[in-house]
């Protein structure tokens, strides 16, 4: 995704391997449960979403 606005989506449980996030608003995104292993966005972008429960993170780890 080159530029999107995602803000305030519901992600929850969705399979983001590998995306390409680097130009998209994840202002308030529900990302529970979502799986961004070795997806390419800035924490900074990641850190503003509404909530991470259970999201698998671009390093590998679970966010609690």
């Amino acid at each position: 995704m080159a530029e999107a606005n995602l803000s305030e989506a519901d992600l929850s449980g969705c399979n983001l391997v590998y995306a390409n996030l680097v130009g998209v608003d994840l202002t308030n995104a529900n990302l529970t449960n979502a799986n961004l292993a070795d997806a390419n966005v800035p924490d900074y972008k990641i850190q503003r979403a509404k909530s991470l429960a259970g999201a698998i993170m671009p390093d590998g780890t679970v966010h609690e």
